[in-house]
């Protein structure tokens, strides 16, 4: 919603001779942080979208559990090849019982409330830990990042498992028709899998409408199998009764213990339903979630259950035996469809962590493209997309079978469980400030993760080691980054030199005859409480500028020499007579001797108080100072397109001699390419700065250099996580996404920074 609101804001500045300027601020608008919340909808405020993402959320979500009939079962009895009555109502009761107790309360009542500015996963929980509004300790932020890091990588393995699993189960299904087919299966596995992935550019908004129909045809067929197998056999029903589910683990004991691992099976994905949470929002997840999937896996659960009471002999592939033998071949197409559609919760959901990430500053500034401008979860990332098609690959080829697969998965996904658990529990407690009561009642949830856990980790040394061998990989990723980030802000914060701008004109020299500073500002009204939303990234380094309290600059007060008649033979040394250009200046502090040279300078920025570290860099290096120097800020707004009206805010300071500009240039989430010459050409035409029409424009960005310095075998494993860090900033020199610049224009300044 975009709110007009025309204001008129006189500045007054006493002068020291008492004079005052009277500057207008041109109207303004100002964006509603309501954008903010685009996929927090509900039947009651937009119907249409509402569901439009109920639908859409059919294809993208809930694939992965709706296609877990195909193999759970098998999965459970695979070492009881003729299962009684008793253990199969036990078994599909503690089936039916996890379905409700830890999808249906756990995650939908629960767990999908914990939103961070509408996105949802991991990350979200530990934004709202670190934020503001937590009362965590500074350690404690610290620790939580490290586990969430952690957890972020858990579910990055699991993006690779669960493609491979279920596109697998579903293609096996040939091998029930003809065993000439079994040869077919692993390269008609691989070839669907590459075109899933490759389908990933074009948005899970796009995705998810064209695959509804189908996934709502496959949830109708689950139902329709179920309720006909129910028939045949109703005393299938009592798995509704809970003290089934209890009593079969009671009566088997170690070999109900370890069938836990199956059990847990029929909720793969469900990790990937929170994390996707920014995509479609909690209302359509809850409403497709309660009205058309859990009653359709429910009811193909008991059909398959009721089945094998009458015959238990068909337990190889109870999911297809439990079909009419006509429906059979259109059963394994539509399983196969389903299993790619399935695929898509895990994949967004990492996409959606991934984007997370490199806002808090826990993974390099990954490229992400926002596939659509009505809702600002939905996204793409090109690089994790093609890293995890390649893992899900090599996974498939090395296990060669679902049963095989199925050992692997469990570990990763029971261990984000967990941690997903406890995160939200410290959310209750330190953000939302719940009593201790509230805190615990939810925490037996605990004893089911656990037991879980505990269930799934029999299977590391079968091949749950290598999901966990992934995560740690991208742990080791993502933990470089940011160490690597934080002792980088914290040596710049130390030695780098920088400058407050309201000071820089009198740090360099450039005074008024009275004793003042002009100071103009345009559109001040636009203040960060009333200006856009924007993401968090954007606004660390404010913050951290608003936490320092020793300047790194000592500004000496300019003394009457200086303001006197003669103040230019004090300072400035003529180099050949030619004018401006050919003068040294030598700033009040004496530290600084420079040159004016033509043309603008483009010094890119992430601050709007203090000078760039790449500034300072090239002042005290080269000992050059463009003509008019500009210091440029992006900020990333949370609505799709930012009306070119508000596109910039622009600060001068200076004096009366020379300006010096800070331009803020803001942009909306879905716009990807970000020209500079633009953003300049856009600040002559509505600002009046100076901007050269032949295009002398010089971009200094930074190029920092990470000099590993540790020595020792004490320092070995520190040393070897800043050397990975060293390797990602090279590949990553700087922080900002979606920015063009012209070779041309550009230079890059080094640094080199030991650490």
């Amino acid at each position: 919603m975009v709110q007009s609101s025309t204001s008129i804001g006189i500045r007054s500045d006493s002068l020291a001779n008492g004079n005052v300027i009277h500057d207008k601020i041109k109207p303004s608008l100002s964006i509603s942080e309501a954008q903010e919340h685009t996929t927090k909808v509900s039947p009651r405020n937009n119907f249409r979208l509402y569901l439009s993402l109920t639908i859409s959320s059919l294809g993208v979500i809930f694939g992965d559990i709706g296609t877990s009939p195909l193999y759970v079962i098998h999965t459970i009895f695979a070492g009881n090849p003729s299962p009684t009555q008793e253990q199969c109502i036990g078994a599909i009761s503690l089936i039916l019982w996890n379905l409700i107790i830890v999808v249906s309360i756990k995650y939908s009542v629960f767990i999908l409330m914990a939103d961070n500015r509408g996105e949802g996963g991991t990350f979200a929980l530990c934004g709202l830990l670190t934020g503001e509004n937590s009362r965590l300790r500074a350690r404690a932020k610290q620790i939580i990042s490290i586990v969430s890091i952690f957890a972020a990588s858990l579910l990055i393995g699991d993006g690779a498992l669960t493609p491979a699993i279920s596109v697998l189960s579903a293609v096996e299904g040939l091998a029930t028709t003809s065993v000439k087919l079994q040869k077919w299966v692993l390269p008609i596995t691989i070839l669907i899998i590459i075109g899933l992935f490759v389908v990933q550019m074009f948005g899970s908004g796009k995705i998810g409408l064209t695959f509804a129909p189908i996934m709502i045809v496959w949830f109708g067929v689950l139902f329709s199998i179920g309720i006909w197998r129910i028939t045949f056999e109703p005393a299938i029903l009592r798995a509704f009764n809970p003290w089934e589910a209890i009593s079969y683990l009671i009566r088997e004991k170690r070999k109900g213990f370890l069938q836990i691992g199956g059990v847990f099976l029929s909720v793969t994905g469900l990790e990937a339903l929170y994390a996707d949470l920014g995509h479609f929002g909690r209302w359509p997840i809850r409403t497709s979630w309660l009205c058309i999937v859990l009653p359709s896996v429910m009811s193909n659960y008991l059909g398959q259950g009721a089945f094998i009471m009458r015959h238990p002999e068909a337990i190889s592939n109870p999911f297809y035996n439990a079909a009419p033998d006509w429906a059979r071949w259109p059963l394994i197409i539509l399983a196969t469809i389903a299993t790619i559609i399935a695929s898509q919760a895990i994949i967004t959901g990492v996409f959606s962590l991934l984007s997370q990430a490199a806002s808090l500053g826990f993974s390099p500034p990954l490229r992400v493209i926002h596939t659509s401008k009505k809702v600002i979860g939905q996204i793409y990332v090109p690089a994790i997309n093609w890293i995890v098609m390649l893992i899900t690959i090599s996974i498939t080829l090395y296990f060669r079978s679902s049963s095989h697969l199925a050992h692997a998965y469990g570990v990763t996904v029971c261990s984000d469980m967990l941690i997903t658990t406890i995160l939200y529990m410290c959310v209750m407690r330190y953000v939302w400030k719940h009593h201790w009561i509230r805190v615990i009642l939810f925490g037996l949830f605990l004893f089911i993760d656990v037991y879980f856990l505990a269930a799934n980790a029999v299977k590391f040394f079968e091949g749950g080691w290598v999901a966990l061998l992934i995560a740690i990989f991208f742990f080791i990723l993502g933990f470089s980054w940011y160490h690597g980030q934080t002792l980088l802000r914290q040596h710049l914060h130390c030695y780098a030199q920088t400058t407050a701008l309201f000071q820089l004109p009198a740090r360099l020299g450039f005074l008024n005859g009275t004793n003042t500073i002009i100071t103009e500002t345009k559109n001040e009204e636009l203040q960060r409480s009333k200006s856009l939303a924007l993401e968090r990234q954007m606004t660390n380094s404010d913050e951290e500028d608003a936490r320092r309290t020793i300047p790194l600059i000592n500004i000496l007060p300019p003394s009457a020499s200086l303001l006197s008649d003669e103040k230019d033979e004090s300072h400035n040394s003529s180099v050949n007579g030619h004018g401006e250009d050919s003068v040294f200046r030598t700033s009040l502090t004496g530290h600084v001797v420079f040159t004016i040279t033509p043309g603008l300078g483009v010094f890119l920025t992430t601050s709007s108080r203090h000078t760039p570290h790449v500034f300072e860099r090239v002042l005290a290096r080269i000992h050059a100072l463009p003509q008019v120097p500009i210091f440029l800020k992006l900020e990333y707004a949370r609505i799709p397109i930012v009306d070119i009206s508000q596109r910039l805010k622009v600060q001068k300071y200076g004096s009366d001699e020379r300006h010096f500009y800070h331009i803020t240039a803001r942009y909306g989430y879905s716009e990807h390419k970000i020209h500079l010459l633009d953003i300049l050409e856009l600040a002559a035409k509505e600002h009046s700065v100076p901007v050269p029409e032949s295009r002398n424009v010089t971009f200094f960005i930074p190029a920092i250099t990470v000099r590993v310095v540790r020595k020792g075998w004490r320092a070995l494993p520190c040393k070897s996580i800043l050397l990975i860090y060293a390797f990602l900033k090279n590949i990553f020199p700087f922080g900002q996404k979606n920015l063009h610049l012209s070779p041309d224009h550009t230079v890059s300044v080094g640094m080199v920074v030991p650490l």
